[in-house]
């Protein structure tokens, strides 16, 4: 082989060394380790864990607030002796709070029925247990305490009149569902009454109340005669840190007593077929001009959905809150009423409020307090 052939072959075999040395430097490259290779500072990034507190931290808020109950009262009331002198005027009363479980069973509602003698004892007399279906049902149900304000009665007297009404729902449901009494206000001492009587929670708390209480105690211009006159029906306690928020008392009156035995439970909007016209008209009435005879509109289904919504926007998260409306059983019939239901689920789905009955605000308190 000549020289010139021997030059070109040694060219020859070099180049393909030099080819073998980078591809096995490609292989080797290929095949390493990712963080030999990473950026100086990308292993301290990747390493960094989010602090526990981070983690957590959605879990953490919702343990830290409380909940915005809404419930509602229904009455049966006092002056209905009808329903014990005709059969046909209570099964017209139960057809009521039925129709009212069934749209709340649509809508995953909890009302609360609450009755005066005259319902209670005719459940009894005509054999329809309409309070133990509803609690069958899902629902609450309480004692209505409709006792005549004006009445001054001795300590005694009042607990025997409060007692009356709690032994009569009792003797158509287990005691222990049948835990507060809606009313009872008045010149009397009211704590006392319900206290004495077995009650753990008041609801329904209005201008009447006050009367038990002397004046430094009472909203300015509250005396006897203008509670009567105009204030008599308006929800109460007047401070709105406690008109939304249970609380417990030890004596007559809205002054927090953590040791005490009764739990005042108010939260009231209105009644619901007057809140609409109410807002519009910027008074603080209970009740507006057209009274029973109110129908229910997307006005007053408007009007909840705000007075809750602006509750909720400036409310203390640390306590237990809750809100309510006043359902007459005439109301179930209402074409309307199906607006406010459908409003309350769309709210409850938002996690705006929670659903619950008088007595499941109350067991929710307790939990809080014992927290």
């Amino acid at each position: 082989m000549d020289i010139k052939k021997e030059k070109i072959l040694l060219g020859v075999i070099t180049l393909l060394l030099v080819l073998v040395a980078v591809l096995a430097t490609l292989v080797v490259l290929r095949y390493r380790p990712i963080a030999v290779i990473e950026p100086i500072g990308i292993e301290d990034v990747k390493d960094e864990k989010p602090s526990r507190d981070k983690v957590n931290s959605r879990d953490k808020v919702s343990d830290d607030v409380a909940p915005v109950f809404f419930s509602t009262m229904t009455h049966l009331e006092g002056g209905w002796d009808f329903v014990e002198k005709k059969e046909s005027m209570f099964d017209d009363q139960a057809n009521k709070l039925r129709i009212a479980m069934d749209y709340a069973e649509q809508y995953d509602a909890i009302l609360t029925f609450e009755s005066e003698m005259p319902f209670s004892r005719a459940m009894v007399q005509w054999g329809d247990n309409v309070f133990q279906e509803a609690l069958d049902r899902g629902m609450g149900i309480g004692t209505h305490c409709d006792i005549t304000p004006r009445s001054d009665f001795s300590d005694e007297e009042i607990i025997d009149e409060i007692s009356q009404r709690k032994e009569l729902v009792d003797a158509v449901v287990d005691s222990s569902e049948n835990l507060g009494c809606a009313g009872a206000g008045g010149m009397s001492d009211w704590y006392e009454g319900m206290v004495g009587a077995g009650f753990k929670y008041i609801d329904g708390v209005v201008g009447f109340h006050y009367l038990a209480l002397p004046l430094s105690e009472r909203p300015d211009g509250w005396d006897d005669k203008s509670i009567f006159d105009e204030y008599y029906h308006n929800a109460s306690p007047a401070d709105p840190d406690k008109k939304y928020y249970p609380f417990r008392i030890g004596r007559v009156g809205f002054t927090e007593d953590p040791t005490g035995d009764l739990v005042v439970s108010a939260g009231d909007i209105g009644e619901i077929s007057s809140i609409g016209d109410l807002a519009l008209s910027g008074s603080g009435d209970w009740q507006a001009e057209c009274g029973t005879s109110c129908a229910i509109d997307m006005a007053d289904v408007d009007a909840i959905d705000a007075a809750i919504r602006s509750f909720v926007e400036t409310r203390d998260t640390s306590r237990v809150a809750k809100l309510q409306v006043y359902i007459a059983t005439t109301k179930y019939e209402d074409p309307g009423i199906e607006l406010f239901f459908e409003r309350m689920q769309v709210l409850q789905d938002e996690g705006v409020i929670q659903w619950a009955s008088q007595k499941q605000v109350y067991d929710a308190f307790v939990q809080w307090e014992n927290r």
